[in-house]
């Protein structure tokens, strides 16, 4: 059984194919006569241990079918947040300079709309592009609603740049879009555009670390080391982090060849367990991929690997928020449970809910998370949603729990 690759001028690779059987009549259709002059012919032995790909895929990802694609998109078009009452998740793309972020965006708003787009401004890798922080919605083709989902769009990291402080401003959604983040000044609550009054709308609640599979940063070094000092910053807010592995086809030829490769490749897979080492993440949250670069019409497997990618990014904000909402329902039962102050005074003790309180509460109209205060001429009322599991099922219950004393703040 044989893999057979076909080089032309220059060392361009146009033709990948195979296992083959031995005894094979190999079919170079596709490479015109005349037009490509073919200059080396590689063959390996697929019973050899060391080859270029995987006999398996390590990770099932279903390529080259089109009701792939279109079922991904249509998840995203349904997709709407299930935790604490928000509208949109945002995903926070940081990495260094060159690695691709803003061209990840491209790449999801591109496969979306299915044409190509470059709404947000890419270069060639050597200086950073992107001199904004920047909010992005995106509009799927034959679709009336934005999608509920919005990319936050970062400067390349360098030395010079992106401070753990700001991390912090970006990750609490202090930064309104368009904030400026040239210059090298440092971000306080009176810069322009600094937004002070901010929930959990505004916050970040996953982040995507893009790295370029052919420009790892090494063990050791400043840039590495500042990454690993962001991240800790990251695991401190338990915000969760996953990595977007770009340019799989120029650190791989046969991936260049031939995308559907990607999780055969033995050199995509070594890059995946060097950064899974290096930045301490198991590898299930790191996601290759290739953006859009010199394409100008969409390609099928580009898209389905950006949504899947994409897709789990979104499994992992859900996750935290989740949590978030489970913590804060803890929260409330145990002061409920022990009348303590909620609203400036106590409550009593008979307003407990005992052990239906079990599972998650959530916020009414002002969709933070937090329970909602109003005043009544008679008492003031905390309204909050609880829910609760019996057999299987999910139960919601609205609480009225009043206050005695009018005039508490």
């Amino acid at each position: 059984r044989l893999f057979c690759k076909v080089y032309g001028a220059k060392s361009a690779q146009v033709y990948s194919g195979g296992p083959f059987e031995g005894g094979s009549l190999l079919d170079l259709t596709g490479v015109e006569e005349g037009q490509i002059e073919v200059t080396d012919i590689e063959v390996f032995d697929a019973s050899q241990k060391h080859l270029p790909f995987l006999e398996r895929p390590w990770r099932e990802v279903t390529l080259n079918q089109p009701t792939t694609l279109a079922e991904s998109i249509n998840y995203f078009v349904n997709y709407k947040p299930e935790f604490c009452q928000i509208e949109f998740i945002n995903v926070l793309l940081l990495g260094p300079i060159g690695s691709g972020k803003s061209s990840v965006f491209n790449t999801f708003e591109s496969t979306f709309k299915g044409h190509i787009t470059s709404r947000a401004r890419t270069g060639d890798g050597s200086t950073v592009t992107t001199k904004q922080f920047r909010r992005y919605m995106m509009q799927p083709q034959r679709s009336k609603d934005p999608l509920n989902i919005r990319i936050c769009d970062t400067p390349g990291l360098s030395l010079n740049n992106i401070s753990s402080t700001d991390l912090v401003y970006m990750m609490d959604g202090h930064l309104s879009d368009r904030f400026n983040l040239t210059g090298g000044n440092l971000i306080t609550n009176r810069s322009p555009g600094f937004n002070s009054d901010t929930s959990i709308r505004d916050e970040m609640h996953c982040i995507a670390l893009v790295l370029d599979a052919t420009k790892i940063p090494a063990k050791d070094t400043p840039l590495h080391s500042k990454i690993l000092e962001l991240k800790e910053q990251m695991d401190a807010r338990d915000i969760p982090i996953r990595v977007l592995l770009t340019k799989t086809d120029l650190a791989c030829k046969l991936v260049e060849s031939n995308l559907s490769y990607i999780y055969r490749s033995c050199t995509v897979t070594d890059i995946v367990e060097m950064v899974s080492t290096s930045f301490s993440l198991p590898r299930n949250y790191i996601y290759p991929m290739k953006c859009y670069e010199h394409e100008i019409k969409p390609v099928q497997n580009i898209g389905i690997l950006a949504l899947s990618a994409f897709r789990q990014i979104l499994y992992a904000a859900e996750s935290g928020l989740e949590d978030r909402e489970s913590l804060q329902c803890a929260e409330l039962a145990q002061k409920l449970r022990s009348g303590s102050n909620l609203s400036g005074g106590s409550v009593p003790a008979g307003s407990s809910l005992g052990s239906q309180l079990m599972s998650r509460d959530r916020s009414a109209s002002d969709n933070t998370g937090s329970p909602v205060f109003r005043r009544s001429n008679s008492a003031v009322v905390v309204q909050t949603q609880v829910y609760h599991h019996s057999d299987s099922m999910r139960h919601r219950h609205s609480l009225d729990l009043q206050r005695a004393d009018p005039g508490a703040k």
